[in-house]
């Protein structure tokens, strides 16, 4: 059983749990390009300081949090759709991550991990 699921599971039938402590874990495209791999997570809403990456051997893991920045006094939730809470998502990929050249970058809640592989020496 997934380990969200798992979770969920928790929080809906757990006492004194809440869905705000279940990890959401974000959408993520893997490409195959040219000079590496290309791994694309939307956090929209993300500030980057608050999001966490590593590599150990073949996986690579995102974690951090999205804080909900609207808190106006005497606000009640009508809808919540938009998860506010700790997140984390592993990928494994077909090479060993921690021994490559990775690079980040972040723009309009994309965050884009660029992963050279290292040229292997003769």
């Amino acid at each position: 059983m997934p380990k969200d699921l798992i979770h969920l599971m928790h929080a809906l039938f757990l006492p004194g749990a809440t869905c705000a402590d279940v990890p959401w874990a974000p959408a993520a495209d893997v490409y195959r390009t040219p000079h590496g791999w290309l791994v694309k997570y939307d956090l929209a809403g993300v500030r980057p300081e608050d999001i966490e990456l590593t590599a150990s051997g073949q996986t690579l893991t995102v974690r951090g949090v999205r804080r909900d920045a609207i808190r106006e006094q005497g606000c009640r939730c009508y809808r919540m759709e938009i998860a506010y809470n700790r997140f984390e998502r592993s990928l494994e990929l077909p090479i060993d991550v921690s021994r490559a050249e990775v690079s980040t970058d972040y723009r309009d809640g994309m965050l884009r991990v660029h992963i050279q592989p290292k040229e292997a020496r003769p």
